[in-house]
């Protein structure tokens, strides 16, 4: 039996309920960003930020205060100059137009959809849903077939040499082989543990599927459907993109926070880029990659072998798709409920806002396993607080980050929670650390250190008070 990761839809679901609890006990929970202006870079800038909670276009770059909605996976049709935006939290698609850069269109399809792709051989947009185990495919706005897959859909992506689209199945260790002429699956291929990313290289007719688990890439020979190499990577690979200036694929390493190049089957460099890589995208009007950073908020820009420019985006920063029709990059910001619109074009010089006072802290959290914590079922919880009186919690989203915005620079003490589900009775306290923040954004890894099981309960003097009870170990 494969368990599946509890991933963005019950992390979402499960934290509305632990919200309203810790809100009886006076602590704020948070999940946003600040606000940030535009800025200047030789690869590019934001000038646009889409609101998909309102359909506001903003000028320049915004970080959104809310995240009702989850963007995760975007990609670009050339039949209707469309973007399609997939929102994990509701299982619905937005529909972009590249024109005016407003949602016109919102298509219901499956649960937890991720990952999306176009089809030109037959204009369909196919759209993996993580919990349904399906692909949603779209002509136009209209949903017109769900076809069922492997367990745990994430990315997509399209072979023109068979006609055929590539479905990694996450929870099945398997890659879903779908014919686009009829929308059925005609083939079924073992890749690693917990496939992930999708690319197709023309230059050698190969499928290249990144795994999470396994930290490799399964490399798929297209003309017969079978794993020719598997290829060592950096670790938990997310997102491929192919370089048709060079012909090398490159592979987004969430948790090293760098990007391996491949040619053909062999790594020839590794790139270091910014906190918790995800989605990957070439711009063929520049040659440069454009590489969304989810835990530092911004995208990295690749030159070939080298970063040029970081663009500072919206909060949580994850799939990536370029516009031909009018050169923007579009990145999903999974935090902030937003797009950012890259252009490309020179910048009028603006005046840049002075430094902010205030402080960001992005946790990575590890399990006892040296995995990411989003390998464990229910929700993490940090408290990070100080002598001054200062406490906030957060809930860790579903890459592992527990994400602490706008707070005065100095020392904390950071407490990390384990709720197994929606209930507060049982609790694991994870353990602590010291963390000393600087101004601006700072990062640090926690490890689970103390695997207890606690009564975490309110203080029936004041009502706002952590009281913990050892019960048992695990």
């Amino acid at each position: 039996m494969v368990w599946r990761m509890a991933k963005r839809g019950q992390l979402i679901a499960i934290a509305v309920s632990i919200a309203i609890l810790l809100s009886a006990f006076g602590l704020p929970v948070t999940a946003n960003g600040p606000q940030n202006s535009g800025q200047s870079s030789p690869a590019g800038y934001v000038k646009y930020t889409l609101d998909l909670i309102n359909n506001t276009l903003i000028n320049g770059n915004f970080v959104n205060t809310g995240n009702a909605i989850v963007p995760m996976g975007v990609a670009y049709d050339p039949s209707n100059g469309y973007i399609y935006v997939t929102d994990y939290g509701s299982g619905i698609v937005s529909v972009i137009n590249g024109t005016t850069n407003t949602v016109i269109a919102t298509i219901p399809v499956g649960s937890g959809p991720e990952g999306v792709a176009y089809d030109p051989s037959n204009g369909y947009i196919y759209v993996a849903n993580y919990y349904s185990d399906t692909v949603s495919v779209i002509n136009g706005t209209t949903v017109i077939a769900n076809i069922t897959v492997g367990q745990g859909p994430e990315g997509v992506a399209y072979d023109p040499s068979n006609g055929y689209i590539y479905v990694a199945d996450s929870g099945s260790n398997t890659t879903s082989v779908i014919d686009g002429a009829t929308n059925t699956v005609i083939a079924t291929i073992p890749v690693g543990s917990r496939p992930a990313g999708v690319a197709y290289d023309p230059s050698n007719g190969y499928i290249y599927v990144a795994n999470h688990g396994s930290d490799t890439v399964s490399v798929i020979n297209g003309a017969n459907n079978t794993v020719i190499a598997n290829i060592t990577v950096g670790s938990w690979p997310a997102g491929v993109a192919y370089d048709p200036s060079n012909g090398y694929i490159y592979v987004t390493n969430h948790l090293s926070g760098t990007v391996s190049v491949i040619n053909g089957t062999t790594v020839i460099a590794t790139i270091p880029v910014g906190q918790g890589p995800w989605g990957i995208a070439y711009d063929p009007s520049n040659g440069y990659l454009y590489v969304a950073n989810y835990g530092s908020g911004i995208v990295s820009v690749i030159n070939g072998t080298t970063v040029i420019a970081n663009i500072t985006v919206g909060s949580g920063p994850e799939g990536v798709a370029y516009d031909p029709s009018n050169g923007y990059i579009y990145v999903t910001n999974h935090l902030s409920g937003t797009v950012s619109i890259i252009s490309t074009s020179t910048q009028v010089t603006n005046t840049q806002p002075p430094p902010s006072s205030s402080s960001s802290l992005a946790v990575l959290v590890y399990n006892v396993l040296g995995r990411p914590a989003t390998t464990v079922p229910g929700v993490v919880l940090g408290v990070l607080y100080n002598s001054s009186g200062f406490k906030e919690v957060v809930y860790m989203n579903s890459s592992g980050y527990l994400n602490f915005y706008d707070v005065p620079p100095g020392t904390y003490t950071l407490e990390v929670y384990h709720y197994p589900n929606a209930g507060l009775n049982l609790t694991e306290y994870w353990g602590g650390m010291t963390v000393n923040l600087q101004p601006g954004s700072n990062f640090v890894t926690f490890y689970r250190h103390e695997p207890w099981i606690y009564n975490l309960q309110a203080s029936a003097s004041t009502g706002r008070s952590w009281s913990r009870s050892p019960s048992t170990a695990r």
